[in-house]
């Protein structure tokens, strides 16, 4: 008996790039999601580096608003330094107190002391310490420019408060811009003695040795032209009152109003060699300027 064997059919050989069911469709679902990954992350990148690009910019135009007002600065140009600075505020939202340093700077050098005063008590007040000693030492010499101002118009009293603000103004500084023997600190040191020189010769305009009764309207005798030369001195503690020898306090002669002619005068003289000294000291200690205003601030824009 003879038995059948049959023989099982070959399995036929998947065509190239296929494959089974089962084996086929894992290989796309894998290869799929990793496109789909990598398109996001490419994208996020690029919009990264798209917002940093853009923030170098504004960050480089608006650090050049500060390099332009102090360049304009320098050349004298106090107008387009300020313009820079309104330019600065403008644009930043970031340190402000640069932007007022900057306008209130170029305008104490253009003469306009007010506005000057008054942006520089601005940035002062949204300064962080350290910026606050650039800050302080040109607002400082506002305060006693103004004094100068009042003084020489023989306003006393705003004079007096003037120079007090000045030197509150350098004395409040945080111990950041003064530390000892830094440049800084001998810069305000400096300012605080000159301001105090200042007040003092206004408030007490006597010269060295000259005493309350030294010098005045003294009784003289019979000629005064000898007393009425030292009328407003009073250095020697008195003067000869004419022929009869005796020494009096002040101015002789028969006319008593030569004393206080000839007290004014010097007065007025010793004024106005005080206001010399100061603008000169002033003009020395900040390198010239130009105008009626301070004389080169101490510290110029960022």
């Amino acid at each position: 008996m003879s038995a059948d064997i049959s023989i099982p059919p070959a399995a036929e050989s998947p065509a190239p790039g296929t494959g089974s069911p089962g084996e086929s469709e894992p290989a796309a679902a894998s290869a799929s999601p990793r496109r789909r990954r990598f398109r996001p992350r490419h994208a996020i990148i690029a919009g990264i580096a798209l917002v940093l690009l853009l923030f170098a910019g504004w960050t480089g135009i608006t650090y050049w608003q500060l390099v332009s007002a102090s360049n304009s600065f320098d050349e004298g140009d106090f107008a387009a330094s300020e313009a820079a600075g309104h330019r600065f505020l403008e644009m930043s939202p970031f340190e402000a107190h640069k932007g007022h340093f900057a306008i209130g700077t170029a305008r104490a050098a253009d003469g306009d002391l007010d506005t000057a005063h008054s942006e520089l008590e601005t940035a002062l007040s949204t300064a962080p310490p350290a910026d606050e000693c650039a800050v302080r030492i040109n607002l400082a010499l506002v305060q006693e420019t103004q004094g100068n101002d009042f003084r020489d118009s023989e306003d006393t009293d705003a004079a007096n408060e003037r120079y007090d603000a000045a030197t509150a103004t350098l004395t409040n500084a945080p111990e950041e811009c003064r530390p000892s023997g830094s440049g800084t600190d001998e810069r305000m040191s400096q300012q605080e003695e000159r301001v105090g020189e200042s007040q003092e010769q206004m408030n007490n305009p006597q010269e060295p040795g000259e005493g309350e009764d030294g010098g005045g309207e003294g009784e003289g005798g019979d000629s005064g032209e000898d007393g009425g030369q030292s009328g407003g001195g009073g250095q020697s503690g008195g003067s000869s009152g004419g022929d009869t020898g005796e020494q009096q306090g002040g101015s002789g002669g028969d006319d008593p109003q030569s004393g206080e002619s000839g007290e004014e005068d010097e007065r007025l003289k010793e004024l106005e060699k005080r206001s010399r000294e100061s603008e000169q000291r002033h003009s020395e200690t900040n390198g010239g300027g130009s105008g009626s205003g301070v004389r080169q601030p101490g510290s110029k824009p960022w």
